[in-house]
């Protein structure tokens, strides 16, 4: 009897284990979320700042009091957040951040428990003017009447791969520039550089230009130099 006993007890134990793994309820998938994502501004000069904001729902009913992630994307690679806003009441979120160079944001809800899902948004893709100044242009008439123009251009955080710069002259009487020579600034070691020499005869006035990049630097234009 006492084997008939143990086998039925095991028995019992055995049944009351499936009992109660059915009985327990299966995991819920997490609840689907949309967010959106939106720039105040999609072509703004290099230090200007930008808005980000945007909205997280999950149905027909915002998610309020969480954070959003967002983080600056150029080509396939985002960076660290730069900012974390947290969604009011309505499930809205804002924050004013500063692009480097172009490229856009990417926002992120990353829930911190498994009742709702993630979910990511980005922004339309914004140009970022950097800044060119040329800071000093020469230009002097040497003794068999050669114009010789030298000068700098400086630009900040970022610089082109070429940087032609067009030497233009204005003569008297003449409403329109016109261009005498276009040179290469080269790096010195300690700035960009260009110098250059043409002919001309005659008083006219001298500056020169630098035309920028669509969409990447500004253009640049020196004083004005009087050569008689």
């Amino acid at each position: 009897m006492s084997r008939f006993i143990a086998r039925f007890a095991a028995g019992l134990a055995a049944a009351a284990t499936v009992l109660t793994l059915s009985a327990l309820p299966a995991a819920a998938d997490p609840v689907a979320t949309k967010l959106t994502a939106q720039a105040s501004s999609t072509r703004v000069d290099a230090g200007a700042g930008v808005t980000i904001s945007g909205r997280l729902t999950s149905g027909a009913k915002p998610v309020a009091g969480v954070p959003v992630g967002i983080a600056y994307c150029t080509d396939d690679f985002c960076g660290e957040f730069d900012a974390q806003p947290v969604t009011d009441a309505s499930g809205r979120y804002r924050a004013t951040v500063t692009p480097v160079r172009a490229g856009h944001y990417r926002a992120d809800f990353l829930p911190a428990d498994e009742t709702l899902a993630p979910a990511s948004a980005s922004t339309a893709d914004i140009v970022v003017l950097q800044p060119a100044e040329i800071t000093s242009f020469t230009a002097t008439r040497a003794a068999d009447g050669t114009i010789a123009v030298s000068g700098v251009i400086g630009f900040a955080r970022f610089t082109p791969p070429a940087i032609p710069v067009r030497i233009e002259y204005l003569a008297r009487g003449s409403a329109c520039w016109t261009t005498a020579a276009t040179v290469d600034a080269q790096w010195t070691g300690s700035a960009f550089g260009f110098s250059g020499s043409t002919q001309l005869r005659g008083p006219a006035v001298w500056r020169a230009v630098y035309a920028g990049v669509p969409d990447q630097f500004h253009a640049a234009t020196s004083s004005p130099v009087f050569v008689r």
